[in-house]
């Protein structure tokens, strides 16, 4: 039987025809939406969008090129370890910091703790558990294309009781929400994976309210890399900015840069929408 379409959907915008009026069904069988069976039906196109083991599964069906590292995060052995081992170990190589102190921080640095946040690239909801935490009023959408880094994200969120967090899969080049719709949208790890970084930089000014915050944990690059770090990108391509660069990619798609921090490789900054 259809349902009252919870708060979450309210945002929703088709990827497909970019409709917004949709229709939740599910069988009501758990006291969080996406804890049973359940579809959004696009009534623009009639596409259903089905909960699959705990997430919600908008993206259009369309395979998507995703750079070798971005394959790594989809094998069963490294999203196991991920949140443990594996970010934690990387981080301290980029930026000689603890990985699990900057969640706090990163975390910390959102400013609007009531309304809509977007975490982007969850994986396995590293952030959005933590966010969920800091702005238990708020609702907080983890976002990401791995369904497996969704299904271990699911586990924990339920292991540790958050109420506030939804999952949905998707494309970060193509996000199905309505413009204004987040008063704030975190990127932590993976703004330097995606295939179209100017691309995935519009759709989060696109999706942000104005004077929304943008949050952003990424890697710089020097100019002249050594040849161990060409060499790694162009078996991996695991990506970097050169930092003039994406503060003028910031500027193009109107961030205004509020706060920021360069340990080593490790960047991490604040921004604002301010047109």
């Amino acid at each position: 039987m259809p349902d009252q379409v919870p708060e979450v959907f309210a945002v929703f915008q088709c990827a497909i025809c970019q409709g917004n009026d949709p229709v939740w069904t599910s069988s009501n069988r758990s006291d969080h939406a996406f804890g049973s069976p359940g579809r959004l039906m696009c009534t623009g196109c009639a596409t259903a969008f089905k909960v699959r083991n705990g997430f919600l599964d908008l993206h259009p069906g369309d395979p998507e090129p995703i750079p070798p590292i971005q394959h790594l995060m989809q094998f069963p052995p490294i999203v196991a370890v991920y949140e443990a081992l594996w970010r934690p170990i990387g981080y301290f190589i980029a930026s000689k910091h603890s990985f699990p102190k900057d969640v706090d921080r990163i975390a910390s640095l959102i400013q609007r703790k009531h309304g809509l946040i977007l975490d982007l690239a969850c994986g396995p909801g590293t952030f959005t558990r933590r966010i969920a935490r800091l702005a238990p009023e708020s609702i907080v959408i983890g976002f990401d294309l791995s369904a497996q880094m969704l299904e271990r994200a699911v586990r924990l969120t339920r292991k540790e009781r958050l109420r506030n967090v939804y999952y949905i899969r998707g494309s970060a080049l193509s996000l199905p929400f309505k413009a204004g719709s987040f008063d704030a949208v975190t990127c932590c790890g993976a703004l330097q994976l995606f295939r179209d970084q100017d691309q995935a930089v519009s759709e989060i000014a696109r999706v942000l309210k104005m004077q929304g915050d943008f949050v952003c944990q990424t890697t710089l690059g020097p100019r002249k890399p050594p040849l161990w770090i060409r060499m790694a990108d162009r078996m991996l391509k695991f990506g970097y900015f050169y930092l003039d660069d994406l503060k003028e990619r910031l500027y193009r798609f109107n961030f205004d840069l509020q706060a920021e921090e360069r340990s080593n490789i490790n960047y991490i900054f604040r921004a604002a929408k301010s047109g």
